[in-house]
């Protein structure tokens, strides 16, 4: 019996690839740099902002931190202005009646906004982003934090995400893990317990 949900946000509750790529996009325009594709910046994402911004910058001679700097300023004003909830995400949280957390790389004041302005906090007992402890996925410490805090056992206790750090986080918990297919990196290639091609098939787990 599953007591603890534990949710990457970006690629598995949200699409947020477009106002990322707008923030990626600003900051290469601050530089007199050429724009990236939607496609290209998805790539970056995933290991946090640090690592977002030292890729989105690679090679052009933009020292990370400026570049994150940049990125920022832009994001912090425009984290959630073309974000969605994937289809059936707000439909299902509510019939899940287990104990919701999140965890993300990205800082945890933007998925709390991110979460505020889709009316989606309510659903969710705790948020845990890149900026909470000091290590970040794939990291065992912040979902450990969890069971613990929580009281539930490793076979009670599943991670849903979209993208390696995630399934690895779970792995290295001995957790279960469900991989979303419809996320921001395709069909599952980093071996989790289960697929989900859309949100409302957690239902079939959970």
């Amino acid at each position: 019996m599953i007591k603890l949900v534990v949710f990457d946000c970006d690629g598995t509750l949200f699409d947020t690839r477009t106002d990322i790529t707008d923030s990626v996009n600003y900051a290469r325009r601050h530089f007199g740099l050429p724009e990236l594709t939607l496609e290209k910046v998805t790539t970056f994402v995933g290991n946090g902002v640090s690592v977002l911004a030292e890729k989105s910058f690679s090679g052009t001679g933009i020292k990370t931190g400026e570049a994150l700097g940049k990125i920022m300023e832009y994001y912090s004003k425009h984290s959630s202005d073309k974000a969605m909830p994937y289809e059936g995400v707000t439909d299902t949280l509510p019939l899940l009646n287990k104990i919701l957390a999140i965890i993300s790389n990205k800082p945890k004041k933007l998925v709390d906004e991110l979460l505020e302005n889709h009316g989606m906090k309510k659903f969710f007992q705790e948020v845990i982003g890149g900026d909470t402890f000091e290590n970040r996925k794939p990291d065992p410490a912040p979902l450990l934090y969890l069971m613990n805090k929580h009281g539930a056992r490793a076979e009670e206790t599943i991670v849903i995400g979209d993208h390696s750090p995630d399934i690895e986080m779970a792995k290295n918990a001995g957790v279960l893990s469900i991989y979303c297919n419809y996320g921001f990196f395709g069909n599952d290639t980093r071996g989790a317990d289960y697929r989900i091609n859309r949100f409302p098939e957690l239902l079939r787990f959970i």
